[in-house]
């Protein structure tokens, strides 16, 4: 009984590590120039106002395109084509939204963190028009540091790119499932 006690907490601490084994290494440098849509493309920013999980970067894709790392009190621009998008933040888990973007405008995307059971998980929620219309999102969206990805980061994902597919084959089942009311939907409009 000792011994698959032992076993067990040998397995559970090795989990723990692995569940842990979000990039370490400084991933992103501060943006040196001023990121603009231009007619032909959307920006989209990835923003991480919240506290929760700081110490985690949560990678988020464009469908099977990874963007890139979002730390904490960090912004990650993202100049995407116009149209339909299901971004995908990924951690112990992976969740979604949906995008319909318009050329020339600018977007803000939420990247919320949550508990999980081995480390913090991600959801992304959309910064509608009627939100940037507050003084309290518009003090974090400017207090937010622009950011660029260093090399690290896309080769962090690429030799991640199975176990980051596999999560996203297991979660989006899940997300489909949820009434369309519930899954996060970031509008044409809401871009400024």
């Amino acid at each position: 009984m000792k011994s698959l006690f032992k076993a067990f907490m040998v397995a559970g601490a090795l989990l723990v590590a692995g569940g842990c084994a979000s990039p370490n290494m400084k991933l992103s440098d501060p943006a040196t120039a001023e990121v603009v849509p231009g007619a032909d493309k959307a920006l989209v920013y990835f923003l991480r106002p919240k506290e929760i999980g700081f110490k985690i970067h949560a990678a988020v894709y464009d469908g099977d395109e990874f963007v890139g790392f979002v730390p904490y009190n960090q912004k990650l621009p993202y100049l995407a084509e116009p149209g339909e998008h299901m971004f995908m933040v990924v951690s112990e888990a992976a969740d979604f939204m949906k995008a319909d973007l318009l050329p020339g405008k600018t977007y803000y995307v939420q990247v919320v963190p949550r508990m999980g059971a081995w480390r913090a998980r991600f959801s992304l929620w959309p910064v509608t028009g009627e939100h940037l219309a507050t003084e309290s999102v518009r003090k974090w969206i400017d207090a937010a540091r622009p950011i660029t990805n260093k090399p690290a980061a896309y080769e962090w994902a690429e030799n991640n790119r199975t176990s980051v597919m596999q999560k996203k084959d297991a979660y989006f089942a899940k997300w489909q499932t949820k009434q369309a009311d519930k899954q996060p939907y970031l509008a044409p409009d809401d871009g400024e």
